[in-house]
């Protein structure tokens, strides 16, 4: 099967988590015995050349550069890059587009109306129903409306990037965007969505055809390295304090890491472990002065194939806490901790509560005072956190579990027999 995988950016340009799933499942589907190719989006500048090629994992990836009149905006035009997808794409059997920053807003439509072939789409974030991605208002709007049709408190918040427009004109745009979505989804032969949590989430604002449904979860998207033998463990059975509890991740507000610290502060006993990076200047000292003495070690960013030996390198840990703000649309992180054989406690938003199961413990959002309560109840009952950790799965759910799950996709597509309206798929192991 020839596949091409549509990105808004890839390696080695750039690489979040949208971009890192894709990478692994293209990786996957190959490994697979499928010929995967990838187009991609990027914020390279267009210097005269429409199409800059590189290999990445042993993939062909072709790069689209815009031109300065190709801006991110409410339209996402861009007809010049419609006819560059065209024409890369001629002759694959099966497109899976993964998002559409970078690329033009009617890619999904365009496609099935010129090549013929079934379009896949992956909703990694909440971008078909918000400008800024994730429906996290900013001043002076302090609530998203709770439900589709009304853009008036969408104009405001995002009025500070349309500067001189006038409200009443970004309001009509942004329902019109809203509705050339609706389309794109509508034109979709399969929407996957990597849980539960971020259908019912995209639903709620967007226009999804429940019948083209699936439920695909990333699981683990790189193989972990051991640990050198000159380290301990890295999860450590607890039967005394200190707790060390490992936070993994970019740090920002929106993250709950501000609220781990204050659930932790004052409380004897507890250890706090960060990998990754402070996306906000200034975060990690203002968690110090939050902190009030408390023990925070700070082990700079990771990559996740040596994210086992890191965790060692820093003694280990007891638990994992991923205590988010935001309706977080899978959790990547929480695969990686279940991989390092550690407990996982998170917060009852979004997705990564679906995944917990005894392994762990799901606590409210923004309550910092439950979560004190909880680390409390560790300290004085150590034991009880041991049925947590024999709970922790060895067998994790791996990008290569979501490529055969995303195979059958594509092959009853490709067979002409109706997509199903049960997403069980990503329930497989």
């Amino acid at each position: 099967m020839r596949i091409a995988l549509l990105t808004q950016h890839f390696a080695p340009h750039f690489e979040g988590g949208t971009e890192f799933v894709a990478r692994a499942q293209a990786r996957a589907l190959a490994d697979r015995g499928h010929r995967v190719e990838v187009l991609s989006g990027t914020d390279h500048p267009h210097q005269g050349v429409d199409v800059l090629r590189e290999e990445v994992d042993g993939l062909p990836v072709a790069f689209l550069p815009r031109r300065p009149d190709e801006a991110y905006d409410l339209e996402l035009a861009r007809d010049r890059l419609l006819g560059l997808l065209e024409r890369e794409l001629a002759g694959v059997d099966l497109v899976h587009l993964h998002h559409w920053t970078t690329l033009p807003g009617r890619t999904v439509s365009h496609l099935r109306r010129t090549l013929g072939v079934p379009v896949v789409v992956s909703l990694h974030d909440l971008f078909v129903t918000c400008p800024r991605f994730f429906r996290v208002p900013v001043a002076p709007v302090e609530h998203c409306p709770e439900g589709p049709g009304s853009f008036e408190a969408c104009a405001a918040c995002c009025s500070p990037d349309a500067p001189g427009l006038p409200l009443a004109e970004l309001e009509a745009g942004l329902a019109r965007r809203q509705e050339r979505f609706d389309e794109e989804l509508a034109a979709a032969s399969a929407l996957v969505f990597p849980s539960r949590s971020h259908l019912a989430s995209v639903s709620r604002f967007a226009r999804v055809p429940a019948e083209r449904v699936e439920v695909v979860h990333h699981g683990l998207c790189a193989r972990l390295d051991p640990p050198g033998t000159e380290h301990g463990p890295t999860a450590l059975p607890f039967t005394a304090p200190p707790l060390r509890v490992l936070c993994l991740g970019h740090r920002s507000e929106v993250k709950g890491v501000r609220d781990l610290v204050r659930a932790v502060r004052g409380l004897e006993g507890v250890e706090l472990l960060f990998l990754g990076r402070e996306v906000e200047p200034g975060f990690d000292a203002a968690l110090q002065r939050e902190a009030g003495g408390g023990k925070l070690t700070f082990g700079g960013g990771y990559a996740v194939e040596s994210l086992a030996q890191r965790v060692a390198e820093l003694g280990g840990a007891h638990l994992a806490a991923f205590p988010s703000r935001v309706a977080e649309s899978y959790g990547l992180v929480l695969d990686e901790a279940h991989a390092l054989g550690l407990p996982v406690w998170v917060s009852d938003r979004g997705a990564p509560k679906e995944r917990v199961g005894e392994a762990g413990k799901v606590l409210p959002a923004e309550d910092s005072e439950a979560w004190r309560k909880a680390f409390s109840s560790i300290l004085a009952q150590p034991d009880t956190l041991e049925s947590a950790r024999r709970a922790v799965s060895d067998a994790s759910r791996t990008a290569d579990h979501a490529a055969r799950d995303l195979e059958e996709i594509y092959r009853r597509l490709l067979g002409g027999s109706p997509p199903t309206a049960s997403p069980s798929s990503g329930d497989s192991r």
